[in-house]
This record gives C-alpha cells, structure tokens and sequence, in this order.
C-alpha cells in the first residue's frame, strides 16, 4: 500500500521529467512511512514496479509504500498492489541513495544484457529499504 505514479526508464533519465524524485519527496515529507504503520503496515519501506507496458523501455508503474497484511479498499491518493509469489533474483546495493539504487538498476540491466542470463518475468520488481545497508533490489524472472 503507499502512493503510486506512471513512467518511463527514458522519462526518469532527464531531471526535469521524472516522476520518482517527485514520488519519494512525497512519500518522505508527508511521513507515509509512518502514516501507513496505522493502517497495518509492516517492514521496510518498499518501492514496487508493476503494470509493466512491456520491457525496459515500456512504461510502468511504480508505487513507493509498505507491506500490509489486509488488502481492504483504501482511499486516494493510497493504492494497492498484490504481488503473487515468483522466482527473483536479488541484488544487493550499497551507499548513499539514490545513487546506490541508481547504479544498482544499472547493475541489473547490465546483467539481463548477457546472452547466459534468465529472461526477465516484467511482472512485479521491488526494492526493499531495510534500516540499514544494503538496499535490496528483487528482480522477477522468467520460470525455465
């Protein structure tokens, strides 16, 4: 559950464009982290990519928030996402942010760019911001 937003990887690449910056300005100044832990929230803050139009260069969704347990009807500008249960593989990203987690979504398209590597599921991705190092990112993949 948390506050959602659509976008591309070509808008996020020009400043004056992107809707993340805005998104987790958002989330942080207007204490959702802490406003979610009264509707039932619980763990570390998660940012979740969903709704994929069709790749890397699609547009998507993304919604910055924390895990609930009850999926009940909320009301704007809150969301839901339901992630079902997949094969992911993790990467693992340390340093100050965002430039951490920047370098490490280029890590992973680096990584997806080899010949040998899973095909990428474009179902659900996430980022887990536990209290300390290091920032996890879960890549969904393909079942072979």
């Amino acid at each position: 559950m948390g506050l959602a937003t659509r976008t591309t990887n070509a808008a996020e690449s020009n400043p004056s464009a992107g809707k993340i910056p805005q998104l987790w300005g958002r989330f942080t100044t207007e204490q959702w982290s802490e406003r979610l832990e009264t509707l039932g929230a619980l763990g570390p803050t998660l940012a979740v990519y969903s709704e994929y139009e069709s790749d890397a260069s699609g547009s998507y969704q993304l919604l910055v928030g924390r895990q609930v347990r009850n999926s009940e009807s909320v009301s704007p500008p809150l969301q839901i996402v339901s992630a079902p249960q997949a094969s992911y593989l993790v990467f693992r990203c340390s340093g100050p942010l965002p430039k951490a987690v920047i370098d490490g979504w280029h890590d992973v398209w680096a990584y997806f760019a080899c010949a040998n590597a899973p095909p990428r599921a474009y179902t659900f991705d996430f980022e887990a911001y536990p209290d300390a190092e290091p920032v996890e990112i879960w890549v969904a993949v393909q079942d072979c």
